[in-house]
């Protein structure tokens, strides 16, 4: 079991929860540096920094990034009765999950991309020749029905799912069960139209998405980087989800202003 702070963190990264490790890093003579504190998603405390108005004052600043999205580590200064104190906070935070509904012949280059840049990779479908591990050696393989996603599929504001059965019915329900779910990016294979005639047949059905579930929607998914061949068509879709995580437009770099990597601490 782990016991001391830094050991509670190793254990909260291992397992995919959200937790703080605050190190204090220089301080008062009064305070010795190295000390550390965890702050886990589930409210649980372990260790001082010193005093309890330092603990407090790390615990709050804790909080406040785990009730971010994606948070950032970083250094901050903070006055003490006894002199200033320079503190970590190192946040660690569950994978990115990419969510392929589909497994056909275009996913196999998208889910191994998604993987080597860091995605957790889930391919779904409900075709057993389709939906197997060999094909997807660096995915999670789930074998589900449209009509039974929800008893397999779970889906987090840190989810970005792309639906890609090209089967008419498994996409629009698909794409009935992404758009209603927390996921913060859901892209849709093919032409546009294609897609208006879905959302059509899904409002006969009874479900009319909201605006703020239209805002999440790509369709066409991806970037138009003129991708023809499903490696190139995989790096266009990649690279829209990282934009769209990172809250970036995707253009030419040399039309952005300003630096190009965002510093440590502050929003990209």
């Amino acid at each position: 079991m782990p016991e001391t702070p830094f050991d509670h963190w190793v254990a909260a990264a291992t397992q995919g929860r959200a937790a703080v490790l605050v190190t204090l890093l220089e301080g008062p003579a009064s305070l010795q540096p190295g000390r550390k504190r965890f702050v886990g998603e589930d409210g649980q405390y372990i260790g001082t920094l010193g005093t309890e108005a330092l603990d407090a004052f790390a615990t709050q600043v804790a909080q406040e990034k785990l009730g971010e999205l994606y948070p950032k580590s970083e250094s901050r200064i903070v006055q003490t009765p006894e002199g200033e104190a320079s503190l970590f906070f190192d946040v660690t935070i569950p994978t990115s999950q990419l969510v392929l509904f589909g497994a056909g012949h275009d996913a196999i280059p998208l889910a191994q991309l998604g993987s080597q840049v860091g995605f957790r990779v889930t391919v779904v479908d409900g075709r057993p020749a389709y939906a197997t591990p060999e094909r997807f050696p660096t995915a999670q393989v789930l074998l589900a029905r449209p009509e039974a996603l929800s008893d397999h599929v779970q889906l987090d504001p840190r989810s970005y799912a792309v639906i890609m059965n090209h089967h008419l019915e498994r996409d629009r329900e698909s794409l009935r069960f992404t758009l209603d779910s927390p996921a913060a990016y859901v892209g849709v294979l093919g032409p546009r139209k294609r897609c208006q005639r879905m959302l059509d047949a899904l409002q006969q059905a009874g479900f009319t998405p909201s605006a703020q579930q239209m805002e999440k929607m790509h369709s066409p998914v991806g970037l138009d980087i003129g991708a023809e061949s499903p490696e190139e068509v995989a790096v266009s879709i990649v690279a829209e989800v990282l934009a769209v995580r990172s809250g970036h437009r995707g253009g030419f770099l040399r039309e952005r202003e300003g630096a190009i990597h965002e510093r440590a601490g502050t929003p990209a």
